[in-house]
């Protein structure tokens, strides 16, 4: 398991930019927390860190978006489903089995389509600015994203 406090957005900045150097091609990435724990706020940093000069939007009301940078970036939000099979209307398999890197923001919504292995990462809201992000190590995908993560000194205290 690997836990990071962030005591602000500096911080979580540094965490975004560690994690967006070791996630290849192919990865999908689920951000799970409450309203407002900040899933948009970590994928605004994570695609500043892939060089994507679009401005990132949640994508609530259509369900994507998909930036160009350094790597291909899809961006989604499942927030508004009410059953999980009204994620095949956007052909989920593309953005599930990405080209490039998928950050998935309530992905639980529709977990029956996540793929065997993903990295979730949990945002706890623990004041009014610091957060802890989580990483539990279930399958190989985290485990080796917790060991990259451990040695980066950009992200110690």
């Amino acid at each position: 398991m690997f836990k990071y406090i962030s005591k602000n957005e500096i911080d979580t900045n540094k965490f975004a930019k560690a994690i967006s150097k070791y996630i290849d091609n192919g990865t999908l990435i689920s951000l799970n927390g409450e309203m407002g724990a900040g899933k948009t706020t970590f994928t605004k940093m994570f695609a500043d860190a892939l060089n994507i000069q679009n401005y990132v939007t949640s994508p609530t009301f259509s369900l994507v978006n998909s930036y160009n940078g350094d790597k291909e970036l899809n961006h989604l939000d499942l927030y508004r489903i009410e059953d999980e099979s009204e994620v095949e209307s956007i052909d989920i398999d593309t953005y599930y089995y990405p080209d490039g890197i998928t950050l998935v923001e309530w992905a639980e919504r529709a977990s029956s389509y996540l793929p065997k292995y993903y990295i979730e990462i949990k945002i706890n809201k623990v004041g009014d600015t610091q957060r802890e992000f989580v990483i539990e190590g279930k399958n190989k995908l985290e485990n080796k994203l917790i060991e990259r993560l451990e040695k980066d000194e950009n992200i110690k205290y």
